[in-house]
């Protein structure tokens, strides 16, 4: 059955193709302060259906309701509404579940980066085994950031969810655009033990 092997891979193989075709209008999302996190979650589902070749509501949907570790400290709720999630290339019966946010560098970027944060703590804490979790991400585009805060931002966030290092995967990298400033993008991704780790080493790059 399809499916993919890594978010944070296949988010960048996403960002590429997105340059390749969008590059004249990639510009205008700087102009915007808030608003196009619903475009890019269908923006992705579609494309990884037509990508991939997976079969919508099959191997990939959107808006699951996953259901939370409760043994796990501060745990404050059953469950986590996610944005997306993709059937495992190599494990067939498990699934990619991931949370997908826009911060804008504006006044309203603390809230959000905690949003963020929040986030990626919750998909480090999902009820693996119940659900069939292979990882739990989140994945961040970030307009008007320059990319020494979005980095410290980033690193906090993943600090924030307290995960074994072991277990994490991190893909940071910068979206060049044409005559505007750059996009910042980075991918946070818990494997869960259903996985071997060593199939998601962690990553430090930038896209241009």
């Amino acid at each position: 059955m399809p499916g993919i092997s890594h978010v944070a891979n296949t988010f960048q193989m996403f960002l590429a193709d997105l340059q390749a075709r969008r590059a004249h209008v990639l510009p205008h999302l700087s102009q915007l302060r808030n608003g196009f996190e619903g475009w890019l979650k269908i923006e992705l589902y579609l494309w990884l259906i037509e990508r991939h070749g997976l079969q919508a509501g099959v191997d990939v949907g959107v808006e699951y309701k996953v259901w939370l570790d409760q043994r796990r400290g501060q745990m404050d709720r059953e469950t986590k509404q996610c944005d997306l999630w993709v059937r495992d290339a190599d494990a067939h019966d498990h699934y990619h579940y991931i949370e997908l946010k826009v911060p804008f560098a504006n006044y309203n970027q603390g809230k959000l980066f905690l949003s963020a944060s929040d986030d990626f703590w919750y998909m480090s804490r999902l009820l693996a085994s119940d659900q069939s979790s292979s990882t739990g991400s989140a994945i961040l585009l970030g307009a008007g950031f320059d990319e020494q805060p979005w980095r410290m931002a980033i690193n906090e966030a993943v600090e924030y969810a307290d995960n074994d290092p072991a277990h994490v995967q991190l893909a940071v990298g910068t979206l060049m655009l044409e005559a505007a400033p750059p996009l910042q993008w980075a991918v946070m991704t818990k494997v869960y033990p259903t996985r071997s780790v060593s199939m998601l080493p962690a990553l430090e790059v930038t896209h241009e």
